[in-house]
């Protein structure tokens, strides 16, 4: 009789159970890029929200009212609608009102561009912790506050809370 030969190579449960493997650090790697992606797009919106931030205070700064007049840059909206202006200072004479009213409804449409499902306010907040709700004390002597929030990819609205708040200045 002759002895059984050896058999080389592997079996079937071994080569699936290797599958397994590969398979989920495949998957594992692959979780991990769009996750990667995913921060890089938020710190990217972020960091535009900033610069947005800082136009405006520029914007303040450039348009301060009159006094007894309201102040134009002292404002809000929700869900990605912002307010226009149909007011066009490119082609005729404009007023200092007028004219802060288009520069700030040409901010807010840009901002509207860039920010799905945006929700801004802009006011004056002497409150110790303004990063906790979107509401205002309108305390004249307070600082302005800038609150932003926009939808991110995959949710139905904005942020509940604010995701950006900046002081202006006063």
């Amino acid at each position: 009789m002759r002895a059984p030969a050896l058999v080389s190579g592997f079996s079937l449960i071994e080569v699936l159970v290797a599958m397994l493997v590969v398979g989920t650090g495949a998957l594992a790697m692959v979780m991990l890029q769009l996750h990667a992606l995913r921060s890089s797009h938020d710190s990217a919106l972020h960091a535009r929200a900033t610069l947005m931030a800082l136009e405006l205070a520029e914007l303040r700064a450039a348009l301060a009212p009159a006094p007894g007049m309201a102040d134009p840059t002292l404002f809000a909206f929700d869900g990605g609608r912002a307010p226009g202006s149909h007011i066009a200072c490119s082609n005729t004479p404009c007023s200092a009102a007028d004219f802060a009213s288009a520069a700030i409804a040409d901010w807010s449409a840009r901002l509207v561009r860039g920010f799905p499902g945006a929700r801004v306010a802009v006011c004056r907040d002497g409150g110790q912790t303004p990063q906790q709700s979107w509401s205002c004390d309108h305390t004249p002597a307070a600082p302005v506050i800038f609150r932003l929030s926009w939808r991110r990819p995959g949710t139905a609205s904005a942020a509940a809370l604010p995701m950006l708040t900046l002081a202006l200045g006063h």
